[in-house]
């Protein structure tokens, strides 16, 4: 694993041992930067975003936002070897107060308990057995039903799933799908208010 673009391009990442965190596939992670810097304008950089990694294993996607221009990155992760492997990663490329770890289960984190500033953008990639259930009432929905409650801004959510998980608009009445692309195996559905 490694940061694909940004101050901190080609930088090596440590991954977890863990058997519950599995890594991004390089090419998954380019696509949905590339997806970003055209919804953005800014190719191969980010604006100034809040950015929140839900389910951040590593830091990975968080990391790269950070890399490419994003302001700040609040980091949700429960797993110990995953935190272990995270904090390395952010004290290697001196990430500083631009990012913050919570020690938390991102499904409630995101939510509930967040009393920050809204975020802007969410990476949300949960173990695939969250994301088997695309209703209203699977841990996907029930999530996006919350933070339709909480959230005072307009987030825009980037899901990573397993690609035989399709979402549709009729999973939230507050949230469409903007954007759903499949790469092989997995899936990147953006979902936006």
């Amino acid at each position: 694993m490694r940061i694909i673009a940004g101050q901190w391009r080609s930088r090596r990442l440590l991954r977890p041992d863990a058997v519950t965190t599995r890594p991004m596939p390089d090419r998954v992670k380019e696509a949905i930067f590339n997806i970003l810097g055209t919804r953005y304008g800014c190719p191969g950089s980010m604006p100034p975003l809040r950015v929140a990694d839900l389910f951040a294993g590593s830091g990975s996607l968080g990391l790269e936002a950070l890399s490419r221009g994003a302001a700040t990155c609040c980091f949700v992760e429960r797993e110990r070897a995953a935190l272990v492997s995270l904090k390395r990663n952010l004290e290697a490329l001196q990430a500083g107060s631009s990012a913050i770890i919570v020690a938390h289960d991102a499904w409630v984190y995101g939510v509930t308990e967040n009393e920050q500033e809204p975020f802007d953008l969410i990476f949300l990639d949960p173990p695939y057995r969250d994301s088997e259930d695309v209703s209203e009432t699977g841990k996907v929905g029930y999530f996006l039903s919350g933070l339709a409650r909480h959230e005072q801004h307009d987030a825009l959510i980037v899901l990573h799933h397993p690609s035989n998980d399709q979402f549709s608009d009729r999973i939230s009445d507050c949230w469409r799908v903007e954007d759903a692309r499949t790469l092989g195996t997995n899936s990147i559905t953006l979902f936006a208010r």
